[in-house]
């Protein structure tokens, strides 16, 4: 037999959605730090090489181009000192700056014409700020330094020069001096450190990935919270779903039973939902929600449901019932309690059945309870049982007259009957509902004992209607 496959579930689908968004968070922050380093690098960069080449053209202004050879032949004089001083300066004043020297390019090498450090260099490697002594001394091309000879020895202008090596990450401008008649004499080179460009990436790195460690946190948290939240919603509409049904199968089966109840008494057929739809009326009227009009409606359906324990022989005589036999109908009460109150589903379904003949003044059965003793569902029902029984055709009289059947339910108000539950019921009456369709007057005027009079001598009907 082949395997069932297994679909993948809601849950699991919201998982991999959830390590997907996560996967793609991480790209995204992955792709949002590569371009803020490369911005940030090319933007610093840039920076730096217009300090380097503000610095460069300015130390140019300082300085003679028709003394550069005098003062190599010649070495130093008071003009010497006093551009010395203005290109330290220069190199002070300008952030980041670590050299500024003048070079003559010539074939055997740089000739040094002025040579400064930064304070910090300097101080480092324990060498004067300015050394003029370094006049005239020769440097031989570094390797990297080749590729732009040619154009220096022929005064040319040339890019700014990258370089990380012994000396750092440096910026290199090499402005060219002109003497008076335009000639390219010397050249002003200037390095400007771009080594805190590191840090700088570094610390930007580290804080991104400390947001972003603390955003994918948050959201693993959310995650995992959403996902509980969507177990806990899963089940709950599970349950939801489950209370539905098992709502559903409770009300078919009540609505059965009752049929079944309204069968076993020849003489009040249809009374159970008659009796149930008037207390579902009274209820709504009194300002129940509608979850408990709802469960009020299934609990009037049952409030006879112990009559199925009394005998056909008592329930359907034709003849006049004596005080046993009447008091077996009497007991129908309890009965029904007994058997609905074990039905976990619906706990109070048992009390409408148990009570619906319990009267405010304490007269009632089977437990005599008065006032707000009485179960509020089983006061609601007395008065729609009470109503149904006058105004309900049965086959031993025709209905009561609608108007003295409200008559004799106002008139036990208080007694036999919950105050304002009889005020809902006189409402609903001035709004036109109770009365039949089929009723245009008429009906019988006889008072039924058990509503109206205290009469021990009741007739069969009678007893019948108070049941």
């Amino acid at each position: 037999m082949a395997k069932k496959e297994k679909g993948i579930t809601a849950e699991k689908r919201f998982r991999l959605l959830w390590i997907a968004l996560g996967l793609l968070m991480l790209v995204l922050v992955a792709s949002v730090i590569i371009i803020c380093v490369l911005n940030f690098k090319s933007a610093l960069k840039e920076s730096r090489q217009q300090s380097v080449t503000a610095a460069a053209k300015l130390a140019v202004k300082q300085i003679d181009g028709d003394k550069i050879d005098g003062w190599l032949e010649n070495g130093v004089d008071d003009d010497y000192k006093l551009t010395a001083e203005r290109l330290n300066d220069i190199l002070n004043n300008t952030s980041y700056l670590e050299y500024l020297y003048v070079y003559k390019i010539l074939p055997d090498g740089c000739h040094v014409v002025f040579d400064f450090w930064s304070p910090q260099d300097a101080e480092t490697d324990g060498l004067p700020e300015v050394d003029i002594s370094a006049i005239g001394e020769v440097l031989e091309f570094d390797p990297s330094f080749e590729p732009y000879i040619p154009d220096l020895l022929a005064g040319k202008r040339i890019d700014i020069i990258e370089s990380d090596d012994a000396y750092g990450w440096l910026l290199t401008q090499y402005e060219p001096i002109y003497d008076s008649q335009g000639k390219c004499v010397a050249y002003v080179g200037v390095d400007i450190s771009v080594h805190e460009i590191r840090q700088y990436i570094r610390s930007i790195i580290i804080k991104i990935a400390v947001i972003a460690a603390v955003v994918f946190l948050i959201c693993i948290f959310i995650g995992v919270r959403l996902s509980v939240m969507f177990r806990r919603a899963e089940k709950m509409d599970a349950l939801i779903e489950k209370q539905k049904r098992d709502k559903a199968l409770l009300a078919e089966f009540i609505e059965a039973f009752a049929s079944v109840i309204d069968l076993k008494d020849s003489y009040t057929q249809g009374h159970s939902f008659r009796v149930a739809k008037y207390t579902e009326m009274l209820a709504r009227e009194l300002g129940c929600d509608e979850e408990t009009v709802e469960r009020y409606h299934n609990i009037a359906l049952l409030h006879d449901v112990g009559k199925i324990g009394i005998p056909d022989s008592v329930l359907n005589k034709p003849g006049p019932l004596s005080d046993e036999e009447f008091n077996i109908i009497r007991s129908h009460a309890a009965r029904g309690y007994k058997v609905l109150k074990n039905i976990s589903l619906m706990p109070d379904i048992a009390v409408g059945a148990g009570s619906h003949h319990e009267r405010p003044d304490g007269k009632g059965y089977p437990k005599g309870l008065k006032g707000d003793e009485i179960p509020r569902v089983a006061q609601i029902i007395a008065v729609a049982d009470c109503f149904d029984a006058m105004y309900s055709d049965r086959p031993y009289r025709k209905r009561m007259n609608f108007e003295r059947a409200v008559s004799i339910i106002r008139e036990v108000s208080g007694t036999q009957l919950t105050p304002d539950v009889v005020d809902a019921f006189l409402r609903l009456v001035d709004k036109g509902e109770f009365r039949a369709p089929d009723d245009h007057g008429g009906g019988s005027m006889e008072s039924i004992d058990n509503i109206h009079q205290k009469n021990s001598l009741l007739s069969k009907g009678e007893k019948k209607a108070e049941q």
